[in-house]
């Protein structure tokens, strides 16, 4: 069954990443229009010129900025209210705990976490003080459900972002708001891409060698596409979806299980 959005209001924060483009995607072609937010300036145009539509917009928001989240936030409720928010952006880095680097640390934290409870927060308020039902769905990781060698600080800030979900949606969804998140696996991308390189760098083997590693953790033997973890955002966003909330749907062709 296609999903028909129309008359839907989506902001999609982190737009121009991976799965932020697929998911801004989705929702214009499921009818919804798109606010597509990103820190990447310069590439939100070429965004928006991909969308089916034009009933669309860019905004440049930056997640590590309280004010910059803020700002979009308002900006969206000045030119009429929001039903959805996506929250998409991530980092990643490989090192062990005795290794942490302390930069990247910080910065995982503030674009994995930080961010999302700025979004948690900026949103929020303005979704409860309009007194309307609202959707906000956080795109977490399977590395928030299980830890991993060489992965403790992107596990971490993914642990997080799924508590920050439980205990928002429990807070909000008597007024009407459903909190979410997504859980994918290894989806095939850039980002993944810099992971296998410093993962090879660090185990001391060839990317060929992770990428494949990679691949046959997963039970079906493949990646994850961008696509199917932007379908499970807009079910999420859909009157389908009603009764979800504080859940963390895991979308990684059976990796978990394994």
């Amino acid at each position: 069954m296609s999903l028909v959005l129309s008359g839907h209001r989506v902001v999609v924060i982190g737009g121009v990443g991976t799965i932020g483009k697929a998911v801004s995607l989705a929702f214009a072609s499921a009818g919804a229009s798109v606010v597509v937010a990103d820190v990447e300036r310069d590439k939100l145009d070429s965004v928006l010129t991909d969308l089916s539509g034009d009933d669309h917009q860019a905004r440049a928001v930056d997640v590590q900025s309280l004010q910059s989240v803020e700002d979009l936030a308002q900006y969206c409720w000045d030119t009429g209210a929001i039903n959805s928010v996506v929250y998409t952006p991530g980092v990643n880095y490989t090192g062990n705990v005795v290794d942490t680097d302390w930069a990247k640390y910080k910065h995982l934290m503030g674009v994995n976490l930080d961010g999302a409870f700025y979004t948690a927060k900026a949103f929020g308020s303005l979704m409860l003080a309009s007194n309307l039902p609202g959707n906000l769905t956080f795109v977490a990781s399977t590395a928030g459900k299980r830890g991993e060698a060489g992965a403790s600080v992107y596990c971490a800030t993914k642990f997080g972002l799924l508590g920050l979900v439980e205990s928002f949606a429990d807070e909000v969804a008597p007024q009407g708001i459903r909190v979410n998140a997504v859980c994918p696996g290894n989806v095939e991308g850039p980002l993944l891409t810099q992971l296998v390189e410093s993962v090879s760098e660090r185990e001391g083997t060839t990317a060929a060698q992770v990428l494949d590693s990679f691949v046959r953790a997963s039970a079906a033997g493949r990646l994850v596409q961008p696509h199917e973890v932007a379908s499970v955002c807009v079910w999420l966003a859909s009157p389908e979806a009603s009764a979800m909330m504080g859940a963390s749907i895991v979308v990684d062709a059976a990796t978990l299980s394994q």
